[in-house]
């Protein structure tokens, strides 16, 4: 889900970007909401699978990148992979507290993978970096099963986790359409040029006057369709405050992944989704989102 706002340099340069380009866009968003969407609506093991199969992707994609400077190996990558699928699948068969058992074996693994057989290797970064993609594309993601599983058994009788994971998302793309569509046309002071030029602060004011409106619209919807029998929790301030920390943490997440690609001197991830690249490009803006709001519920709502 990514939030990051296409606002594109062609603006400083006189030159709009192709239509051909927007098409693609849409078209590999609409792909990827419909395989997502369709697994998160169709029960509970198939979303955990296609949530480890984005996990799995992301790990590739960063181990590939990592393998360009020679910072990781193949086999290595294995480690990791299996350390995001780990995470996911813990997530919905066994309690939270199961993710500091991967996290440390995660790290031994790693160590005495580099002490043992790869000693000709610079052990530190290759640890980190081993580490590091399956916290990211494992760990972060995991949260959207532990949030789907969670909310549900907020009220044994109605299997509704669903709908707070689909509202979440919602927020995301609402953010990320407000802030491309506002800051493509109208977009002057970058909000952080160094890292990722192409996005504005009027692009990230209009994705979060958009999230908090939609905030209160959605919520209306799923009290309306569910009832508050159902959901008598999901109140205004809950919906705006997770609005609120989509507007904040989105972004921030964006960031982040502009931050490796630029450290790594790429344009995208990967290029499975038409118009967005790969599936690290389209889940950045969840890497912290998800997790603070499952946090947010968990310790505060229910």
């Amino acid at each position: 889900m990514s939030g990051g706002e296409a606002e594109v340099e062609e603006r400083s340069s006189g030159r709009r970007p192709a239509k051909g380009s927007v098409l693609e866009k849409v078209i590999g968003a609409v792909l990827f909401g419909v395989v997502f969407l369709g697994t998160l609506v169709w029960g509970a093991l198939p979303f955990t699978f296609g949530v480890a199969l984005a996990a799995v992707i992301g790990s590739v994609e960063l181990f590939s990148l990592f393998e360009t400077k020679g910072q990781a190996t193949p086999t290595a990558a294995i480690i990791g992979i299996a350390g995001s699928l780990a995470y996911v699948f813990l997530a919905h068969f066994r309690p939270i507290e199961s993710f500091g058992y991967v996290t440390v074996a995660l790290i031994f693994v790693s160590f005495m993978w580099y002490m043992v057989v790869l000693r000709h290797v610079k052990p530190t970064k290759a640890v980190a970096l081993t580490v590091f993609a399956p916290l990211l594309c494992g760990f972060c993601l995991s949260y959207f099963v532990l949030l789907r599983d969670f909310a549900g058994e907020t009220n044994p009788n109605h299997n509704n986790g669903w709908w707070i994971v689909l509202f979440l998302i919602l927020l995301i793309w609402v953010y990320d359409i407000f802030a491309w569509m506002i800051g493509r046309k109208i977009g002057r002071h970058k909000m952080a040029p160094t890292i990722s030029p192409n996005k504005s602060w009027e692009g990230t004011v209009a994705g979060t006057l958009g999230a908090l409106a939609s905030a209160l619209l959605f919520r209306q919807l799923i009290q309306w369709i569910l009832g508050d029998n159902k959901f008598g929790w999901f109140s205004i301030w809950v919906a705006l405050v997770i609005g609120l920390i989509v507007a904040v943490l989105g972004p921030l997440g964006d960031l982040s992944e502009s931050l490796i690609k630029r450290d790594y001197g790429v344009k995208d991830m990967g290029r499975l989704i038409p118009g967005h690249g790969g599936v690290m490009d389209r889940f950045d803006s969840s890497f912290f989102t998800v997790p603070a709001v499952f946090f947010f519920l968990f310790y505060f709502v229910f």
